[in-house]
């Protein structure tokens, strides 16, 4: 399994990117439950992220920078109404991309690109770092 020195030799999080339109996204739900739910909601456009560590084989986890006060509201919102009986135990979301999207979103990159992030994704997989399949 990758250790975390290796994780971090990557330097996932120097390619940090904004949606160059407002963009439906998936993200984790976490409860301080045995239960992580999903779900997605349309992100506005010049929201920017940054990854930062594997998901799994195709996917990074990813964070949001900057002010994002109206997006978390409506996130939790979107809790409330799915998940009325857990919303009170919320813990947070992770947000995460998959490679398909690094091809085909809207995205502009601050920093490093999404070529960097795909070849970080083939790395992770790369008997170097069996983490994933």
């Amino acid at each position: 399994m990758a250790t975390r020195e290796q994780i971090e030799a990557l330097k996932i999080d120097e390619n940090v990117f904004e949606l160059a339109e407002d963009t439906e996204l998936e993200y984790l739900v976490h409860f301080a439950a045995p239960f992580t739910g999903g779900d997605k909601c349309l992100v506005p456009k010049g929201t920017a992220f940054a990854p930062h560590s594997p998901m799994r084989g195709d996917a990074l986890y990813m964070h949001l920078i900057g002010e994002n006060d109206e997006l978390y509201k409506r996130m939790e919102e979107l809790v409330k109404a799915n998940y009325e009986q857990l919303y009170t135990r919320l813990q947070g979301f992770s947000f995460f991309i998959t490679e398909e999207q690094l091809q085909t979103l809207p995205l502009k990159f601050r920093s490093g690109s999404a070529e960097r992030l795909l070849d970080i994704m083939r790395q992770l997989r790369s008997p170097l770092y069996p983490m994933f399949p």
